[in-house]
């Protein structure tokens, strides 16, 4: 019996840094794909600054994997 690991989701964890929030805000976004590019996050997070009005200061990846048993 061996254990197979399998890719189960990701997330998406922006620090957001303004005025309301100095010493930043981490906001979580969930069904991030498994090949998500450093453009692709680029891009969303320059959409939430100008919804949010502040500086996105940093970008984590949070994946979650699965072992699943293979006989």
């Amino acid at each position: 019996m061996s254990m197979e690991r399998q890719f189960k989701s990701a997330k998406a964890q922006l620090t957001l840094v303004g005025d309301k929030h100095p010493k930043g805000i981490k906001r979580l976004f969930n069904n991030v794909s498994q090949n998500v590019s450093g453009e692709q996050l680029a891009i969303v997070g320059s959409a939430i600054e100008s919804l949010a009005g502040e500086k996105c200061t940093a970008t984590n990846i949070i994946t979650t994997d699965q072992f699943i048993t293979a006989e």
